[in-house]
């Protein structure tokens, strides 16, 4: 279609005469002659099948009203040809997109561009509103400068997008809903681990370590190796619901702050997967939404997840900037690396922050860095960290 548009811009309206009743002089690219050439009646035109039978609306404005529409171009406000052609260019859109129309129209007739390419809102005959796409060039016709243009109903196409756009943005409401519901069961659950579990257990190694210190008397030499292993074990087991609980749901943050959260997560991390692990941040609290805080603290554990999943790194940094217009945090490795051209390692992670970022108002960029390694970059304007405009915890 757009090669049609070419091929009247460029050569069809050379030899097009307006109008099947009337002969008007002949409309030229190429400026007023000082020869003037010689009128066509419409039905010398050669062309005038592909114009009459056209899919595609094709019209001629002069002194701002159409001078010329094939059957297609006016039935797609609503009117016969004979009626829709004098009328205005400006009583067939919408009032909001009357002064767009406008200025386009005077930037062609000037000559300041020679064709033009843009989308509309027409005004059908119902008061219906149908969404046109439109290619026009500046012509000459009766001596005047005039516009000769294709346009495409591209209504359907429209309608579907803003679908799309619909169903979309409802998908990321339900993954909002989602995130804050796993959010509120996840503290549930490392409470139930943190308190009620971990109380459990503990009260459980006090009553071993009872029997342990009475079992030291002669005989008792294996029932008090085997008590001891058991308050070993019950340690270790109280260590392991304290990593669980702490994973489902920093205690930290919720009674530290962001900063103080993520530098016991980054310290954790490094020295599980023995890696030197540095935090640079504000030694003042930051004063930021308690669910902005837990996407921006989720989306830092994602991106040191993937550092040990495919960095092969052994230095990770993250730096926390806050000043008067934002707060940014970036993490960076010196691993091998990410690559833009390949399909990306992690994409699922990658895209789960991308999410998450979007849900917070925030910036999420992620590049490969010129030295080596990947830098993550988390950019949130002021305004979204200390009131969350979101939905999902509403």
């Amino acid at each position: 279609m757009h090669k049609r548009m070419r091929w009247w811009r460029d050569y069809g309206w050379r030899g097009l005469a307006l109008g099947s009743s009337t002969t008007l002089p002949l409309c030229t690219m190429n400026g007023t002659s000082s020869t003037p050439e010689p009128a066509l009646g419409f039905d010398d035109v050669p062309f005038r099948g592909i114009v009459e039978q056209s899919l595609a609306g094709i019209y001629v404005v002069l002194d701002e009203r159409f001078m010329y529409a094939n059957d297609t171009f006016a039935a797609m406000f609503g009117y016969a040809r004979d009626e829709f052609i004098g009328r205005r260019m400006v009583d067939c859109v919408t009032p909001d997109s009357a002064l767009e129309v406008m200025q386009n129209y005077q930037r062609r007739i000037s000559g300041e561009v020679q064709t033009i390419h843009y989308f509309t809102k027409g005004l059908r005959r119902d008061g219906k509103i149908v969404h046109l796409e439109l290619h026009a060039s500046r012509v000459a016709c009766r001596g005047r400068p005039a516009l000769a243009g294709v346009a495409l109903d591209v209504t359907e196409r429209v309608k579907a997008q803003e679908a799309l756009r619909r169903s979309r943005e409802k998908l990321r409401e339900l993954a909002r809903h989602s995130n804050h519901a796993r959010e509120v069961e996840r503290a549930r659950l490392a409470r139930e681990v943190h308190d009620v579990l971990g109380g459990m257990l503990t009260s459980a190694k006090f009553d071993l370590s009872r029997i342990v210190k009475r079992t030291t008397g002669e005989g008792q030499q294996d029932l008090h190796r085997i008590a001891s292993g058991l308050v070993e074990l019950m340690q270790e087991t109280i260590d392991t619901a304290r990593s669980i609980s702490e994973e489902m749901r920093p205690i930290s943050l919720d009674l530290l702050g962001l900063v103080a959260a993520l530098r016991q997560a980054l310290e954790r991390f490094g020295t599980r997967h023995r890696l030197a692990v540095m935090v640079h941040a504000p030694e003042s609290p930051l004063a930021i939404d308690p669910v902005v805080a837990t996407q921006v603290f989720r989306i830092v554990q994602e991106a040191i997840t993937n550092v040990a999943r495919h960095a092969e790194a052994t230095r990770v940094l993250l730096q926390i900037e806050d000043d008067a217009g934002a707060l940014r945090l970036r993490l960076s490795d010196n691993g091998r690396g990410i690559d833009k051209t390949e399909p990306r390692r992690g994409a699922i992670g990658l895209f789960g922050m991308a999410e998450r970022a979007r849900e917070i108002g925030a910036i999420l960029q992620v590049d490969p860095l010129p030295e080596g390694g990947t830098q993550v970059l988390l950019t949130l304007s002021r305004p979204s960290i200390t009131t969350w405009a979101g939905g999902a915890g509403s």
